[in-house]
Formats: C-alpha cells, sequence, structure tokens
C-alpha cells in the first residue's frame, strides 16, 4: 500500500470528513443561499423600474465568490489549531497528502460547484419574481461573462492564499490571512512605484505592479504600456502565486506533529 496516497484510504478519509462535517457544511449553504437572496432580492428592488441586467449578475456573482470563497477557505485546516482536534486529525490513518487533498477538494472545485449551483438558483428565483412586475432580464452565461471568467481564476488565486493561512495560523484565520495579504499587497505597490519612479527618472501619477504607467510630459499625459502579446505572460504571476501557496500550504499540513 502506497505511503502517499491509496485510493480506498483516500475515500474512507473523504467519507468521514463529509460525515463528520456534512451538517456544518449544509447550514453553510442555507446561509449562502440566504445571504445571495437578500442581495440578489435588495438590487433587483432598487433596478426598479427595469430588470437587473447580466452586467450586474456577473458583479455580484464576482463579489459573492471572492468574499464567501475566502472565509470558507480559512477554516478548512483551521482543526490544525485546536490541540484537540489537531489530535484527532493527525491521528487518523492517512497520509498527509490524503488529509490536504480533502480540504484542497472541499475549498476549490467542491465549493465552485456548490456556489454556481446556489447563485443561478437564487437568481433564476429573483428574476422570476421581477418578471411578473418588470421585463425580464437573462440570466448571466457563467463562461460568456469575461468577469466571471476572471473572477474564477482570480478566485483560484485567492483559494491558494486563504488555504495557507487556514493551516499557517493557529486563530482568527480569515482576519489575519486577509490583514496579511492587503498589507502585502501594500507593501508590493509602494516598493513597484518606487522603483519604477527610480527607472524612468521622474514623478509618475501611478502604476500597478505588471502594468502600464503615465506621467506628464509638458502639457501632455503620456502613457507606456506593453504590447499585447507581452502582457499576456503576466498571466503567469497569479498562477506561480497560486502553485506557490498551495504548496507551502501542504508544506505546512506535513510539519505538524503530535
Amino acid at each position: 500500500m502506497s505511503q502517499l496516497f491509496n485510493i480506498s484510504r483516500f475515500g474512507r478519509l473523504f467519507r468521514k470528513h463529509t460525515t463528520e462535517h456534512g451538517g456544518a457544511y449544509l447550514l453553510a449553504t442555507g446561509v449562502l443561499l440566504g445571504g445571495l437572496g437578500l442581495v440578489l432580492g435588495f438590487v433587483a428592488y432598487l433596478a426598479t423600474p427595469g430588470p437587473l441586467m447580466p452586467d450586474m449578475q456577473a458583479v455580484i456573482f464576482t463579489m459573492g465568490l471572492l468574499a464567501a470563497g475566502a472565509f470558507f477557505t480559512s477554516t478548512v485546516f483551521a482543526l490544525f489549531g485546536d490541540n484537540r482536534q489537531a489530535t484527532a486529525a493527525l491521528l487518523l490513518p492517512a497520509s498527509h497528502w490524503e488529509k490536504y487533498l480533502v480540504g484542497w477538494l472541499y475549498a476549490l472545485p467542491i465549493f465552485l460547484a456548490v456556489y454556481v449551483g446556489c447563485f443561478y438558483l437564487v437568481d433564476a428565483l429573483v428574476q422570476q419574481v421581477k418578471g411578473t412586475f418588470d421585463a425580464p432580464a437573462p440570466l448571466v452565461r457563467l463562461f460568456s461573462n469575461q468577469l466571471m471568467c476572471f473572477s474564477l481564476v482570480i478566485y483560484a488565486v485567492v483559494n491558494a492564499v486563504f488555504l495557507w493561512g487556514s493551516i499557517f495560523f493557529r486563530k482568527q484565520h480569515f482576519v489575519r490571512t486577509a490583514f496579511g495579504f492587503l498589507i502585502a499587497a501594500m507593501v508590493v505597490a509602494q516598493l513597484n512605484m518606487q522603483v519604477v519612479q527610480r527607472l524612468v527618472g521622474r514623478d509618475i501619477s501611478g502604476v500597478l505592479p505588471f502594468g502600464g504607467m503615465s506621467f506628464r510630459e509638458g502639457q501632455e499625459w503620456q502613457s507606456v504600456n506593453l504590447e499585447p502579446t507581452q502582457n499576456s505572460w503576466f498571466v503567469l504571476v497569479p498562477l506561480g502565486l497560486m502553485l506557490l501557496a498551495w504548496a507551502a500550504a501542504y508544506r505546512r499540513v506535513t510539519e505538524k506533529q503530535l
């Protein structure tokens, strides 16, 4: 039997995790449905008269996905921060990789499937109710809307960061991870600004990491950007961050001992 991964052993671990936490997950799903219903219903009410357009649906989908996903992911490995729960988890006859994989599956693919299903269920109900008073609007399409497709990629990065935070911190996982992420982003942005200013030898209005910049030349504003084909290479940056955070989270799992 492989010490790293065994399908039957992993299946038993997955079923055990689902049995123990299924009630809490169902309760969380109910809260998610209620939250989406309140937000979509309130925005639809504010949009009266008129339909809730697909672009607004996409904005709500993105904000809900990132907020709910980050909070849920920050709880996946929280049990390792409690001594009693950590002892029970570490004594389970399964490898660290299998324990990590169970958490990863619930935090990424399973959560995405549940969230997308909940969103479209609530969105369809809200549109049905609103259609009795105003002209109905079509449901936003998941893979046809650029913002929603981009949000799925961003969520993968957010998931990796908060998955690491859930195992790195002992308590207040969501708050500490979010605070650390914001501080790191501010430091990187400030350092990037200083480096770019020194390179160009002049003050610039603002520049994001891996983005274009604008500066004033006489009475005119000038913009400098990379070619679109070169900009496409920067997709590797969040991909690298995502893989690094996942690897760091797994490393922290393997370091947990009794």
